[in-house]
């Protein structure tokens, strides 16, 4: 077994935000490092491109991508030159027992050489019924770009309680990383392979009202034993996988400021009136009222 480096039960974490800023349009070509930091990092880029070398890995980050690099990890990052880049830096640490966020300025520590570095040990953290699960260097943040804004705007304006607040929203954000990271693995179980064709379908066209059959013939089988398979593996039937599919493609576009109407038209449906109920049958919320409070995002946006 390979060496890692534990953090222990995802439920007994105390993480705790150090430093949070949108970095707004840094100059093309400016490096950061290379260095090594006292805590985590969460690296997002909101425009632009950046380079991230960490250990041997050398990473290109594009808008909607994130970067994670743990405490003592040699790396580099820079901004590409072809353009400026606007990121959100996030600094934590995954384990403390105080919410109170420690600068981590006075701490990072710069050093003399280049890429490629030593590699790091991959950082770890027990989840209930799954195992140990890795925390990935790069990947998509496919929800969480929303609750890093509200982690900027918590940690500038440090409102009664507000270490609390950033504690609960980066709670949030790191269940989302390992919830991503379950789901890629799952993929990789053999049953759920068998139904991987129908699930990259639904996938890359959620707005697609895809019959059950057309389902089925992807992935070779009759539709009957198809739809057994399915719910065993997902848990749930294939319609109502789709739906909410569906309806985590419609949140998207509604924090991106589409119109009700717009959304409703690109996600198939025949009436705004249909999509609403559906909306609100899975969150509670109508899409106005999801749109109105559910994607603001304040000032920093």
């Amino acid at each position: 077994m390979e060496p890692t480096h534990p953090l222990g039960p995802i439920a007994l974490l105390l993480p705790t935000v150090n430093y949070a800023n949108v970095e707004r349009e840094v100059s093309a070509g400016f490096v950061f490092g290379p260095r090594t930091i006292p805590d985590c990092q969460l690296v997002y880029v909101v425009s632009g491109r950046m380079d991230l070398w960490i250990g041997a890995n050398m990473y290109s980050l594009l808008p909607g991508e994130c970067a994670y690099y743990g405490s003592g990890t040699p790396h580099m990052l820079s901004v590409h030159p072809s353009r400026a880049a606007t990121f959100i830096s996030l600094h934590f640490d995954w384990q403390r027992v105080s919410p109170e966020p420690v600068h981590p300025g006075a701490k990072l520590e710069r050093f003399a050489g280049g890429p490629p570095f030593d590699s790091p040990l991959p950082f770890t953290i027990e989840v209930e019924g799954y195992g140990s699960v890795s925390i990935p260097e790069h990947f998509r943040l496919v929800t969480g770009e929303r609750l890093l804004y509200q982690i900027v705007q918590e940690y500038k304006e440090q409102e009664p309680g507000y270490s609390l607040v950033l504690r609960s929203l980066l709670m949030q954000v790191l269940a989302e990383i390992v919830r991503q990271e379950l789901e890629i693995s799952a993929l990789d179980s053999s049953k759920r392979s068998m139904i991987g064709p129908a699930l990259q379908m639904i996938s890359e066209h959620p707005q697609h009202p895809w019959s059950l059959s057309e389902l089925a013939q992807q992935c070779g089988y009759h539709h009957a034993y198809f739809a057994q398979l399915f719910k065993e593996v997902m848990g749930v039937s294939p319609k109502p996988y789709m739906i909410r599919k569906r309806i985590q493609l419609a949140k998207k576009l509604l924090l991106e400021e589409e119109k009700v109407e717009v959304v409703a038209s690109k996600l198939g449906y025949a009436s705004v009136h249909y999509f609403s109920r559906h909306f609100k049958s899975i969150t509670g919320m109508s899409p106005s009222s999801f749109r109105l409070y559910g994607g603001e995002r304040g000032p920093l946006a």
